[in-house]
């Protein structure tokens, strides 16, 4: 791989890191759109695979003690690992430019989203089979374009849990999601020796990076933390639909 493809994965992990531990979006997010303006998209989501594992084991042992007892969580883990399966085929037939195009739609979805935040929180309510459906359509969405949060955290969030719950109920999840994206990408030929040295590499970034950022945190407002967001967000579309474009 040339060096300038393995400077851009660093700075796009590095962003993301810095993001995620100061306005607390999914690393994914902004990480995944940044390399698949340069590279492959499934070569991009291979390379979160194992940095997600990483991440979610990590949060998972940090906040063990506020574990919460998960409603149909067994049905959960099928339902995702079935949907996460699914989206990796997907991933692995569609051609870029499908997947670029949704991923131009999915990242404007989610930034016209957040003009609506607070009156989606409010008036967000789940059937009792709502969470099982939520949980499908993230999967697929993991499995294809590897970012899932717009989709699974307002679900979170209405279970009004503490931040430590918050993040423990999510980091199961996401963990779940993150094992079988592993080993799908592994029997479907997507990860292979290469890919998984990248992905390792990718792990190095992170690990600078989100302390880095989590220590920032405190010297930043919630203002501050929205305009980042935004900004960025922006930012990476716009370099996807040039993508697009040329």
């Amino acid at each position: 791989m040339p060096v300038e493809s393995l400077i851009i994965i660093f700075l796009a992990l590095a962003l993301g890191s810095l993001v995620k531990g100061i306005a607390g979006l999914g690393l994914p997010l902004v990480a995944i759109p940044v390399m698949s303006t340069f590279m492959a998209v499934d070569h991009a989501v291979a390379v979160m695979v194992i940095p997600g594992i990483m991440i979610n084991t990590w949060l998972l042992w940090t906040y063990r003690k506020h574990a919460v007892k998960i409603a149909d969580l067994p049905a959960m883990i099928g339902v995702g690992i079935l949907t996460v399966a699914l989206g990796a085929w997907i991933l692995s037939e569609v051609p870029d430019t499908y997947l670029i195009t949704f991923m131009v739609f999915w990242v404007g979805g989610y930034l016209i989203s957040l003009l609506f935040k607070e009156r989606l929180k409010s008036g967000l309510t789940f059937g009792r089979h709502g969470p099982l459906v939520v949980v499908g359509l993230a999967g697929v969405i993991q499995g294809s374009i590897g970012t899932s949060g717009p989709v699974f955290a307002p679900y979170v969030h209405s279970l009004k849990l503490t931040q430590p719950q918050y993040v423990y109920v999510v980091s199961v999840i996401f963990q779940i999601f993150a094992i079988t994206q592993l080993v799908s990408f592994g029997w479907l030929g997507m990860i292979d020796m290469e890919r998984g040295y990248h992905s390792l590499l990718a792990c190095i970034p992170i690990a600078i990076f989100l302390p880095l950022a989590v220590w920032l945190a405190r010297f930043f407002s919630d203002r501050a933390f929205n305009i980042i967001i935004v900004v960025v967000l922006i930012a990476i579309e716009i370099r996807l639909i040039w993508r697009l474009a040329i």
